[in-house]
């Protein structure tokens, strides 16, 4: 018998078992008015989190003991594995992955039950069920199809390692972000699922979601920008994002998330947009379990995707069940969903948050029939026709720069009913900016009318949030006797969520402008060339020296081989570069490129090595990628603004204690 695989599959049962006790306590109690049950379904899910924690480590130290007679630590891993990368090989596979989702779900159910359900008494056993229950279906996977425990007949004397394209540091941060932030949601669903199964819908259970939805956006969205810096920095492409159907189902439940956030604004000031508040957190939540099915299923081809295998069919199962319940819910309680009150004119910030998150429902609905439609065409014409990058670029693209320029706009627009007046005196500056500078690129040479378009959307951002910042710091300053930019950082502090958002859009502003300049205007050329010989992209001169090799002896790798290459520009030395590839002791036929990359803050220079022969002839990609840096420096700065803008839910909105002026008013 092997311990640590019995005590690993122990504790996984077991937490199956108390994950089915919390819903039946939470239910029975609910019922009967028993406060001892309802206190002991809550335990339960501490429980929960704490059995799946153990069962992690269990793993955990499989891994690092080598323990090749558990067959998922034989097929990740090896003994020459980095400690590190031995930690990083417990959610490379399959059965290892679906078990860091699950102990990432407990831990933030247990945060939940913990922070929130003590402050939610209308709806805690609803809630505490809701955890049950889902928890329960994830486990279910575990126990009986995917365990990570499974022993295998024949032990191996050593593991098979990593796949090789997973061996760089990017694993150590980028799944456990990205898993995290996808089953973030269920902490957001189980809310809204509570509030319907209560029939308590009024603002009560939006003013507690909305700090964990934006947890769910703030993990998310590192999650897909450090996916971007990995597909970025390794693969060797040039690219950073590719619309990969693995790349598309770890965007879906964002988009849901991010229009929440927007929406939720107007019920809480105005007792709209209920049903819509509850159909996006639940959306979010559906998604993030299409996103489960659809990397586990094999049915859609994917560099990210795992094999196909039994699983497949049981998450389609629970992706249906969950859906089917989600719509029931709301038909439901259509009654109580009514809104307070109606729209009073379309020239209003209602209208600017309400177009805001319908777009994102519409990005999330075309890139979702999009990741589809290669299933559909299979189903209808027997063939299975793919949708690639051309597509989502052509269709994105202008629902991209209308989210800019609401963004903008939503910015200037009055509550309710303002003025036309005010209006136009708030969007002339901000506006005349915008005109100023697209009419200077033009001139400068930006045809290209969606680059030209999204630019000029990103720069009213940020001239209208400027004006922002400047006249909220101006009041304050003039209250407190200080200078405004001594006044500036205050405002986070009086109103985060404001502000907070405000830095957020400056940071989609600077990354719009990166996405544009480094797609619309990155040059690439390939050279196949001797020791000696050079070839030029966009004004530099690549030239290829000599092949050398050495023997890394850890990760599985056994040699990597690098070209020496000199970049210069004119007569002056710009980089000594050295791309290479990694071959690997396991994977003889899966050789992996060693990206190069100079970079700067106008343009990254990036050189991939294809392959080469017996004379030391290489095949070398050069790109020269415009901007690139400013995408993650606005990803930074995005990341800052959703940091700053938590606020305490039951805190209630305290205005500007000071005399603002009128224009600011407005705001």
């Amino acid at each position: 018998m092997n311990v640590v695989a019995t005590i690993g599959s122990s504790a996984l049962l077991t937490a199956l078992g108390v994950s089915l006790f919390a819903t039946a306590a939470s239910i029975v109690g609910h019922r009967s008015g028993h406060r001892a049950l309802l206190l002991a379904g809550r335990r339960a899910i501490l429980a929960v989190a704490l059995l799946t924690t153990a069962a992690t480590a269990t793993l955990g130290y499989a891994l690092l003991t080598n323990d090749f007679s558990i067959d998922h630590v034989a097929s990740v891993s090896s003994s020459q594995m980095e400690t590190l990368m031995k930690w990083a090989s417990l959610y490379s596979g399959q059965p290892g992955s679906l078990l860091f989702w699950t102990w990432s779900m407990s831990l933030f159910m247990a945060a939940f039950v913990l922070i929130t359900v003590p402050r939610i008494p209308w709806g805690a056993p609803h809630a505490v069920a809701t955890l049950g229950l889902v928890i329960a279906a994830f486990l279910f996977a575990l126990v009986f199809f995917a365990s990570p425990f499974k022993v295998s007949p024949v032990i191996p004397a050593d593991g098979q390692g990593l796949n090789p394209l997973l061996v760089d540091r990017g694993m150590l941060v980028h799944p456990p972000f990205l898993l995290s932030g996808l089953v973030s949601t269920v902490i957001p669903f189980t809310l809204g699922a509570a509030a319907l199964l209560s029939g308590r819908l009024d603002g009560a259970w939006v003013r507690h979601a909305r700090g964990w939805a934006l947890t769910c956006f703030l993990v998310l969205s590192v999650g897909n920008f450090l996916g971007g810096w990995w597909a970025y920095t390794v693969l060797g492409w040039g690219g950073y994002w590719g619309w990969d159907p693995v790349e598309n189902s770890a965007i879906l439940p964002l988009l849901p998330i991010i229009g929440f956030l927007h929406a939720l604004i107007v019920q809480e000031r105005r007792g709209m947009l209920k049903t819509w508040n509850v159909v996006l957190v639940l959306a979010a939540f559906c998604l993030a379990v299409f996103g489960t099915f659809n990397v586990r299923s094999g049915l859609i081809t994917s560099v990210h995707s795992f094999a196909q295998s039994a699983i497949g069919p049981y998450f389609l199962a629970l992706l249906g069940a969950t859906v089917a319940s989600c719509l029931g819910l709301i038909v439901w309680r259509l009654p109580r969903l009514r809104a307070v009150s109606e729209l009073d004119s379309l020239a209003s910030r209602e209208t600017g948050l309400i177009l805001n998150s319908y777009l994102m429902i519409a990005m999330a609905l075309v890139i979702l029939g999009g990741t589809l439609f290669p299933v559909f065409s299979e189903l209808i014409r027997n063939a299975r026709i793919t949708v690639g990058p051309p597509f989502f670029n052509e269709v994105m693209a202008p629902l991209f720069v209308v989210m800019l320029l609401l963004t903008s706009l939503g910015t200037l627009l009055p509550w309710r009913r303002g003025a036309p007046g005010t209006f136009r005196r708030r969007v002339t500056v901000p506006g005349a900016i915008t005109v100023v500078v697209a009419v200077a690129l033009f001139a400068l040479g930006m045809r290209n009318a969606a680059a030209l378009a999204a630019t000029a959307g990103a720069v009213s951002i940020v001239a209208v949030t400027a004006i922002e910042f400047a006249l909220g710091a101006r009041a304050v300053g003039h209250a407190r006797g200080v200078t405004a930019l001594q006044a500036l950082p205050s405002l986070f502090g009086r109103d985060p969520r404001r502000y907070g958002g405000y830095l957020a859009h400056i940071g989609v502003a600077i990354m719009a402008v990166a996405v544009v300049g480094s797609t619309v205007y990155r040059a690439q050329a390939r050279g196949v060339l001797a020791p000696g010989e050079s070839f030029e992209v966009a004004g530099y001169t690549f030239t290829y020296d000599r092949l050398n090799s050495r023997q890394p002896g850890v990760n599985g790798i056994e040699t990597e081989v690098f070209a020496d290459i000199t970049v210069t520009k004119g007569d002056r030395e710009v980089a000594s570069m050295q791309p290479g590839r990694r071959f690997f002791t396991n994977f003889p036929d899966q050789s992996t490129g060693v990206v190069a990359l100079d970079e700067s803050l106008t343009r990254d220079l990036y050189l991939f090595i294809q392959g080469w022969n017996a004379d030391g002839v290489a095949e070398i990609h050069a790109f020269v990628n415009p901007l690139i840096m400013w995408l993650w420096i606005g990803g930074g700065i995005y990341v800052a603004g959703a940091l700053l803008a938590y606020d305490d839910p039951a805190r209630a909105r305290r205005p500007l204690s000071v005399t603002v002026p009128a224009e600011a008013q407005q705001a």
